[in-house]
């Protein structure tokens, strides 16, 4: 069985392939690409909470304190990574900035998907 934080990754991978080949059916390359970034986006906040975890659970001796430390660094670390690589992303100019959006709610949902079981 996997972790909750691993399985959302994974459903997040998952999404990220289905929305780019969607996208790129449809509307072509460019589209496939910006939603695939958008999705991406979403991972890499996953794998950075699945890298905190793992620091955490390796570090036994830390305190309830300590470790709720750890969890709002983690939340404003997400919130930071996310907001600049949507920024870099849209200040590119070679997005397809509703494409780009589309990805990243659709990476969202993978929270949702993991969490049926």
């Amino acid at each position: 069985m996997l972790r909750p934080t691993t399985r959302v990754a994974v459903f997040q991978v998952a999404i990220l392939l289905a929305v780019a080949a969607v996208a790129y059916v449809v509307q072509g390359e460019k589209t496939a690409l910006s939603a695939a970034y958008g999705a991406a986006v979403t991972l890499l906040g996953s794998l950075l909470m699945l890298a905190s975890e793992r620091e955490s659970e390796s570090h036994s001796e830390w305190t309830a304190q300590r470790q709720l430390g750890q969890f709002f660094r983690l939340a404003a670390e997400r919130y930071l990574l996310a907001g600049s690589l949507l920024a870099l992303g849209f200040l590119s100019g070679k997005v397809d900035p509703l494409a780009l959006i589309t990805g990243f709610v659709a990476g969202q949902f993978g929270w949702l998907a993991a969490l049926k079981k």
